[in-house]
């Protein structure tokens, strides 16, 4: 392609910019200007949003979620965009006209739905949607888009670090530092090179988990899950049958599955009791997925380590079993894997560009 060609190529994508500009000039008393890397897509979004002003519930009940910001920083955001943002606190404050709603953790149903009948798009600021009822949202000819695959290196990492504090017992040896312990005091340490690492679930999460077992050179990669990945065997992993077989053959077992109907429990009990005695259980995906009384069972039995960044409730209720596990068969993070601060970034980020691309319509990332 000559000099030329290429410069009229680039005049004919840049036009739609300049016509769009122009246009929306006339109309809106502050027009928009193109960001950095901002899509015609999105442009048209945020002309939409301006010229009608969409109001945009940004939904904050209960403790589920890190919100996309404060709600000063959120509101100047949003506004920027053209959306007419209101941080809402409990469901009986949605405004009966709100036409877009953002969630982080906060559950979407029928109920909520009802508090807003011209919404026609739930934003979820998260990947996971267990906590969207999909057929109310359809129902109701509301569209659900979220953020896929946003932590998918965050959480991955977080998984490797679980397992890492647990084969070389930091907790421990913190503890004998501040105690003054030295030399023969310290626990023992156990090498990850010599586990075989058992993965279910090989999605995005499962997949990057691989790679970084892989990289150190792990014994072993045993992996479950109903799609397989031709990248995971790539990487040296052998997908087996069933679940038992993952249990039987694995010292170090990571949960990825997204919670559905065929994952909810799915960690049974008797599952549980395959572990070997010194093997560790890194759950990673939700609490549901595992039996959380059994596991608080095993544990308190000393018959294997788990660590836990997610729960059947969150917060982890003061009554759960699992408070009562002795600190070295248990690691416990708040479900802090998606918060990293690139991960956090990127999803608000995605957010905004969902509703922009959908009052485009052009709508992105779908669920439904």
């Amino acid at each position: 392609m000559t000099s030329v060609e290429r410069q009229v190529g680039h005049s004919a994508i840049a036009a739609p910019h300049r016509r769009l500009q122009q246009i929306m000039a006339t109309l809106l008393p502050r027009p928009c200007v193109a960001e950095a890397g901002q899509s015609i897509t999105q442009l048209e979004g945020e002309s939409i949003a301006r010229l009608s002003a969409v109001k945009t519930v940004l939904l904050k009940v209960g403790q589920r979620g890190v919100p996309l910001g404060s709600p000063e920083e959120m509101a100047k955001l949003f506004t920027a965009k053209g959306l007419d943002p209101i941080v809402v606190e409990d469901i009986s404050e949605i405004p009966a006209d709100a036409e877009v709603i953002v969630t982080t953790g906060t559950p979407i149903n029928a109920d909520v739905l009802a508090k807003a009948p011209k919404a026609k798009l739930i934003a979820v600021a998260f990947t996971g949607i267990d906590h969207i009822d999909l057929s109310a949202c359809k129902a109701h000819g509301a569209k659900v888009v979220h953020v896929p695959g946003y932590s998918t290196d965050a959480t991955a990492e977080l998984a490797v670090g679980l397992v890492i504090s647990h084969l070389r017992r930091l907790r421990h040896c913190h503890q004998n530092i501040k105690d003054g312990v030295w030399g023969l005091g310290t626990p023992k340490q156990e090498d990850l090179r010599s586990k075989t690492v058992g993965i279910i679930g090989l999605g995005k999460i499962g997949i990057r988990l691989a790679e970084l077992f892989h990289a150190f050179k792990v014994k072993g990669l045993v992996g479950y899950s109903l799609n397989q990945d031709p990248e995971f065997s790539a990487l040296g992993g052998v997908y087996v049958d069933s679940l038992a077989s993952v249990f039987l053959d694995s010292d170090i077992i990571c949960v990825c599955v997204p919670l559905t109907d065929l994952s909810k429990g799915m960690v049974s009990e008797k599952l549980l009791e395959l572990m070997r005695p010194d093997g560790v259980l890194v759950n990673i995906s939700r609490g549901e997925v595992v039996d959380e009384v059994a596991l608080a069972k095993l544990l308190a039995q000393r018959r294997f380590r788990a660590a836990l960044d997610v729960f059947s409730n969150e917060p982890l209720p003061a009554e759960s079993p699992l408070r009562q596990v002795p600190d070295e068969q248990l690691l416990m993070t708040p479900h802090i894997g998606y918060q990293s601060e690139g991960s956090l970034a990127v999803r608000l980020e995605v957010t905004i560009k969902n509703i922009l691309a959908y009052l485009a319509g052009h709508a992105i990332n779908k669920v439904v």
